[in-house]
């Protein structure tokens, strides 16, 4: 089953381009800036197939989020995330989560347990000041041998959201 082997693989093809920087809405946190860099990086196990619910994780940190200009340190911003663009297969989930707490002025909390991500928007987590490569790490699962194997054209959009 050569095409089984290999479909894993393809469909995590999409993950080469996931990374989106900030997004302004009307909810978006003025004066700050999201910056994302990096690349996912998924280590595919040998017992991936034969596990009774195959997921992977990329590796922790192999991308990382700073949030700067934020000026008054005590001032609270969130990060928010959502999916944008071709829809997953059907079955396959997606989450995410900071796997560090990164460097810089202020505090972070919340965000270290996966977080599903989906179309509309979600609080990954919260802080205050400068936040610098903020770790982070993504989980993919609901992949199976009749998963389809495609290149898949979709964004994880972070988007800073002043909190209270």
């Amino acid at each position: 089953m050569r095409t089984e082997r290999w479909k894993a693989p393809a469909v995590f093809l999409f993950l080469c381009f996931f990374l989106s920087g900030a997004v302004l809405s009307p909810l978006a946190a003025e004066g700050l800036d999201v910056i994302v860099s990096g690349s996912w990086r998924f280590p595919l196990r040998a017992s991936f197939w034969s596990s009774s619910d195959p997921s992977m994780q990329s590796m922790p940190g192999s991308a990382a989020l700073s949030v700067v200009n934020a000026g008054n340190t005590r001032e609270q911003w969130g990060i928010e995330v959502k999916i944008q663009g071709s829809p997953l297969p059907e079955g396959v989930k997606l989450w995410v989560r900071r796997s560090g707490s990164g460097h810089g002025a202020g505090w972070i909390r919340n965000g270290l347990g996966f977080v599903p991500v989906g179309e509309s928007p979600v609080l990954l987590f919260s802080g205050t000041g400068d936040r610098m490569q903020v770790p982070l790490q993504l989980k993919i699962g609901g992949i199976t041998p009749r998963t389809p194997g495609a290149t898949i054209r979709t964004s994880l959009i972070f988007t800073v959201v002043r909190t209270r």
